[in-house]
């Protein structure tokens, strides 16, 4: 194991590979897991009432992408500025995106009262409600820990966290049948409030430990919060095309084929995404990286896709081969149904590679339009595709088309990315195709908001 580096204020962290993995195995323990916990609630609750749950986490992630506005990649920015006093940066971020779900919750909740049918159970009875409302506070800070704990080179942090969270969630889900014979979809979602709770709270315990005298204070000071939303939208807008189809795609199962349907897509959706949470955390640590040190783009960029490749090869080929077997568990309609679209999703991890490293490039270069015109392109085809697949050729034409999409979208992130990275060489591309306004990293590598003056 390579030795840790020395962080933020004297913390001990990791290296960026290192700290990739970790980072990496945070994640995939969370989907890992979390598919054993829809997977034993495919056992215990009617698929029905696994469906409705399904899509209203998903719907919970679409609002948790909501809440932070690109908050995480703003701290990744202005981190480096404000390290030997962190506790205005974070009380800030934590005030904002705390009062920011609660927000996106309540806007959802109405949506579904008054738009859809299958989910507007959620805002109809006020337990729903209410569990919908602190998941999604649970689930703004639980990523938003996160991202620091990548700008904190903290890997290993996320992984014991992550892993908690799925712990906590698996026992509640088994316990309330158990204990008082809960059948409905509430109790699903029961559980990941107190997976989300348990974690949050280690979260914030983990922090003050990695910086040691902070206290948070609910408070919001305006300054930063006009830099947290300067920094935070263009990357919000860029972050929203890159995570909402996923979030988006099992309601328009429910609401366009049945819950029945949505309980197998939501099956392998999931084990799909623990292969993609490969590059996409991979693509992080590359943002951060190349955030700080913006004259090692290129080795920084061909190292992660070194390292999304390999390990999302061996990670695809295992859900491939391993993910019918699991399906089975669920019953043989999952494995009837969900088998072939999953082995044509998990193919989906090797463009992805390509267009997380195009993304994280346009990040540390200030790129951002032409990232954000890509996702948003990308992102209302694969959708308007894959629905209209869904409704003719049912899941396993979804996946194809969504396979078809990426692939049209990798060949282009590809195509840039080599631009990019020539200019990078030659010295032609600094600064060109930074927008009016957003970070921009000066030679001391401290992020300066261009037109504001308060930057040094």
């Amino acid at each position: 194991m390579a030795p840790a580096a020395k962080g933020p204020r004297g913390v001990r962290s990791l290296p960026m590979h290192l700290n990739s993995i970790t980072l990496i195995l945070g994640k995939m323990v969370t989907m890992g897991i979390g598919f054993l916990v829809w997977l034993i609630a495919a056992r215990l609750f009617a698929p029905a009432e696994v469906g409705l749950a399904s899509g209203a986490v998903s719907a919970m992630m679409l609002c948790v992408q909501l809440a932070l506005f690109g908050a995480g990649a703003a701290v990744i920015t202005l981190f480096p500025r404000h390290q030997h006093g962190p506790a205005d940066l974070l009380d800030t971020t934590i005030s904002v995106v705390a009062g920011a779900s609660l927000l996106a919750g309540g806007l959802f909740l109405a949506l579904a009262s008054g738009v859809f049918r299958e989910l507007s159970i959620v805002a109809a009875k006020p337990a729903y409600a209410v569990a919908f409302l602190a998941m999604c506070a649970f689930g703004t800070l639980g990523v938003l820990f996160d991202q620091v704990g990548t700008v904190l080179r903290r890997g290993d942090q996320v992984l014991v966290r992550n892993a908690l969270f799925s712990v906590v969630t698996l026992g509640v889900l088994v316990g309330f049948p158990l204990a008082g014979g809960a059948e409905s979809s509430l109790a699903i979602l029961g559980a990941w409030v107190s997976g989300g709770l348990i974690s949050v709270g280690l979260g914030y315990a983990q922090l003050r430990r990695a910086l040691p005298g902070y206290r948070f204070r609910l408070r919001v000071r305006r300054d930063l919060t006009r830099q947290l939303v300067t920094i935070g939208l263009p990357n919000w807008a860029l972050t929203i095309t890159e995570r909402a189809p996923g979030s988006i795609l099992p309601i328009v199962v429910t609401e366009l084929l049945s819950p029945e349907a949505n309980a197998t897509w939501y099956a392998v959706w999931m084990m799909a995404w623990v292969v993609y949470v490969i590059p996409i955390q991979v693509g992080l640590s590359l943002f951060a990286e190349a955030s700080h040190r913006p004259e090692e783009l290129g080795r920084a960029v061909r190292n992660g896709l070194k390292l999304s490749l390999a390990v999302g090869a061996v990670a695809a080929a295992g859900s491939a081969i391993v993910g019918p077997f699991l399906l089975s568990f669920l019953g043989s309609s999952y494995v009837d149904d969900g088998t072939t679209p999953l082995r044509i999703l998990v193919v989906v991890v090797f463009p992805f590679a390509f267009i997380q490293a195009y993304f994280s490039a346009c990040r540390s270069r200030q790129r951002l339009t032409e990232a954000i015109l890509t996702g948003v392109v990308g992102g209302l085809v694969g959708v308007g595709t894959a629905a209209w697949a869904g409704v003719v050729y049912g899941l396993r034409g979804m996946a194809v088309v969504w396979l078809v999409t990426q692939v049209i979208t990798g060949a282009w992130a590809v195509t840039r990315l080599r631009a990019m990275l020539r200019e990078s060489h030659t010295g032609t591309g600094e600064g060109r195709g930074s927008p009016a306004f957003g970070p921009v990293i000066d030679n001391r590598g401290d992020a300066v908001l261009v037109g504001d003056r308060t930057a040094p």
